[in-house]
This record gives C-alpha cells, structure tokens and sequence, in this order.
C-alpha cells in the first residue's frame, strides 16, 4: 500500500525515510498512510514521524492487550480444567492439570514471540524494498 501512494514530487524523498519506519503491519493503513503525506505537507518530516511513532505505541498497545487475554482466557479455561478434574479423581490429577495450565501460558507466549519475530523480518523485508 504504501508504494501505491501518491506523493508529491517534492516530497518523495521524505516520505520514503519516514515510510521504513512504518511497521508491516501498519503498512496496509490507508488512513496512516494518508495522514503521513499530510503532514509531510503541512508540518514537515519531524512531524510525519511523530505520527508514524504514536501509530507505533498504539499498535503495541493493542498487541499487548490481545496478549493479555489470550493468558487470561487460558489460565481460566485451565483452572475450570483443574476443578473439574477435582471433582472426578483426586491427589495426582491435579498436579497434572497445574501442569497442563503452564504448558498452554507457555504456548500462548511462544506464539507471541513468533509473531513479533515474523513481523521483525517482514519490517526488515519493507526497508529493503526503498
């Protein structure tokens, strides 16, 4: 998306510095995007990525919230997991559940990391592109 923007002649080169340092993920915001031309217009390139870095926090933000919960649903699922197998046997079983709880956080957290690694090497890919 981003190299389909049209930019003034003008600003060619200040878009493009300060388009690497849009994240892939924020690369297909037609609003961002939009936003940065203007304000390379209207305030200049410091002020372009000022917008780019605030896009940035809320995009972490937003990560991180979906990070939370995913822990928070998995530790639910695994304690109803837990009292139910309480309520059928017990001594050993719940050991095991205990277990399986912190087997599922674990890989609620790997699965962010990929993520976060993958869209490190798509970020990479993006600045190669200019």
């Amino acid at each position: 998306m981003i190299l389909n923007t049209e930019v003034p002649q003008d600003l060619t080169g200040s878009f493009k510095r300060v388009a690497r340092r849009i994240p892939v993920a924020l690369g297909k915001d037609e609003a961002l995007i939009q936003t940065v031309v203007a304000y390379l217009q209207l305030g200049g390139e410091k002020l372009a990525r000022q917008a780019v870095e605030a896009a940035k926090l809320t995009l972490e933000l937003e990560v991180a919230q979906r990070r939370k919960k995913a822990r928070e649903d998995a530790l639910i699922r695994a304690a109803d997991a837990r009292l139910a197998a309480a309520d059928v046997e017990s001594g050993v079983d719940d050991v095991v559940d205990v277990v399986d709880a912190v087997d599922v956080v674990d890989a609620v957290d790997v699965v962010a990391a990929a993520d976060v690694v993958a869209a490190a090497d798509d970020d990479d890919d993006a600045i190669k592109e200019y």
